[in-house]
């Protein structure tokens, strides 16, 4: 019976065990994660700042902070390492055992944490705002401006009778929408803009609508800039003008 009661306090500690081992290891990672954006290289303090950290996230964890001996205080991370572009956290305790295993009464644990130490990213060049620029997703230019008119259609409501003596900004004639308008459209309203070539019997119309993407320049290389919001003397852009060759 004493043989069959030990078998079983055995088992229970060794739940508890894994139990701490798990808050103390939770604690752990958070503290190299922490540690990681504020460490950029190896200084004076930073095993005090990781002690201090650790004790901040050890609190909660009252499992963890019963059975070790001495508490977090006692929990040792003297053997951690910050050189390089790593964090190595290593945690060395003692927990105390309600009954002797093997005619131990305390129990040397160690665990460790590794996080990478974040330094930011350099790119090979600065990105300036002249770097994006913005394209339809039908449209031939690239553009400068999110504003620019080409991007921003102003639609006009007009009569579908005079739709035939209507002119858009190039001259051309007004153009029935295949989406939206019946073949013998007469009468009635109609939607157009100064750009474009269709008239619209439908203001929800897709043709009334422009999808405007945010690329980078070297996306659209060989591409013209728009007259309208970049300027008619810019030239097509060149590759060797985005990418530095």
């Amino acid at each position: 019976m004493p043989l069959l009661a030990c078998f079983f306090v055995s088992i229970l500690f060794f739940f508890r065990v894994m139990q701490v081992q798990t808050e103390v290891q939770s604690a752990l990672e958070l503290t190299s994660r922490e540690l990681a954006v504020c460490l950029e290289e190896e200084s004076a303090g930073e095993l005090m700042l990781a002690k201090a950290l650790f004790l901040k996230n050890m609190q909660g964890h009252e499992t963890a902070l019963e059975c070790v001996r001495g508490g977090g205080l006692a929990i040792s991370l003297a053997k951690s390492v910050f050189a390089g572009d790593e964090i190595c956290l290593r945690a060395e305790y003692r927990m105390e055992l309600p009954v002797s295993v093997f005619w131990k009464k305390r129990l040397n644990v160690a665990q460790s944490a590794v996080t990478r130490k974040w330094v930011g990213w350099k790119g090979e060049k600065e990105e300036t705002e002249d770097s994006w620029v913005y394209i339809s997703e039908t449209g031939t230019v690239y553009h400068r401006n999110r504003s620019c008119t080409h991007l921003k259609l102003s639609i006009r409501c007009v009569s579908g009778i005079d739709i035939n003596i209507l002119r858009n900004e190039n001259g051309e004639k007004y153009r029935r929408c295949y989406r939206c308008t019946e073949q013998n459209h007469t009468g009635g309203k109609v939607y157009i803009t100064d750009e474009g070539e269709c008239y619209h019997a439908d203001l929800n119309c897709s043709g009334l609508k422009r999808t405007v993407r945010r690329v980078h320049l070297s996306e659209v290389a060989g591409w013209p800039c728009c007259s309208r919001c970049g300027g008619s003397g810019d030239a097509a852009v060149k590759a060797s003008d985005v990418t530095g060759g």
